[in-house]
């Protein structure tokens, strides 16, 4: 007779746009169950967001204080990774997949895991470990997505008004390592919807706020003229008034930028 295969289980959890209010039970529940929770530990413990999310969401919930011991940090590089991240995304899952054999564990990401998250270098990695090789060994992994609230969706409560309805599009993009030409094309294609509100957002626009105005402008001109954009940006999970204005145009990275078209 076969020996069944024992079940490893890994939650991805979202921890939301960076309130620990807007962490689900769920996911907090989850987080509490966990032998170990694994976090993404961004240039050397600089930035720990989704560990001091967790945290506090686990306090506010009256739970007792999760232990330091189970939050083991894993390496991740933003920006300019050159070339490091597919490194070490693998030994990241290799590292998980060892503290599954003691219990079951978490990896906590900030936003939603599906919606431009870390998740996805460690998706990939764990997909080559789990391959014959790692079955043969008597284990089955099983993944446990527990959504977060996405930083869209923030974003869209921050501004307050009700802009993506029936029958209008949304456009989603990412300006990164895109020339003018090619953010001004999505801008028009946009903008030629009708009618109004059309919607287009550029996420981790940080960088990038200048070119996108700079498109805006030369797409819509009339339309900046007449009030029909409007132009929002959310820095750092708050609404920036006043930001085509400022002299230096320079925004966190996971900056997000809304036109609407009305």
């Amino acid at each position: 007779m076969n020996n069944p295969l024992k079940v490893l289980r890994l939650n991805i959890i979202g921890v939301g746009p960076g309130d620990p209010e807007l962490i689900t039970v769920k996911a907090v529940n989850a987080a509490i169950n966990s032998k170990f929770i694994f976090y993404p530990d961004v240039c050397g413990g600089k930035s720990r967001v989704a560990y001091d999310i967790i945290k506090n969401a686990v306090k506010l919930s009256g739970a007792k204080e999760l232990p330091e011991e189970m939050f083991l940090p894993l390496e991740v590089e933003m920006k300019r990774s050159n070339g490091r991240n597919d490194d070490l995304y693998y030994k990241n899952a290799i590292k998980i997949i060892k503290k599954l054999k003691e219990g079951t564990c978490s990896y906590i990401t900030i936003g939603d895991p599906m919606f431009y998250s870390t998740y996805y270098g460690l998706y990939n990695a764990i997909e080559d470990i789990r391959s014959d090789n790692f079955l043969k060994s008597g284990y089955e992994l099983d993944i446990n997505i527990i959504n977060g609230v996405s930083s869209l969706h923030y974003a869209l409560g921050l501004i307050g008004k009700p802009y993506i309805i029936k029958n209008g599009a949304v456009f989603i993009t990412v300006p990164i390592k895109k020339k003018l030409a090619e953010i001004e094309s999505e801008i028009k294609f946009i903008a030629d919807k009708y009618p109004g509100p059309q919607v287009i957002v550029f996420m981790k626009a940080g960088a990038y706020v200048k070119d996108i105005l700079s498109a805006f402008k030369r797409v819509c001109t009339a339309a900046l003229t007449e009030n029909r954009v409007k132009l929002y940006l959310i820095e750092k999970s708050k609404l920036v008034k006043d930001f085509a204005e400022r002299d230096c145009l320079d925004f966190d990275y996971f900056s997000i930028l809304i036109g609407v078209f009305v």
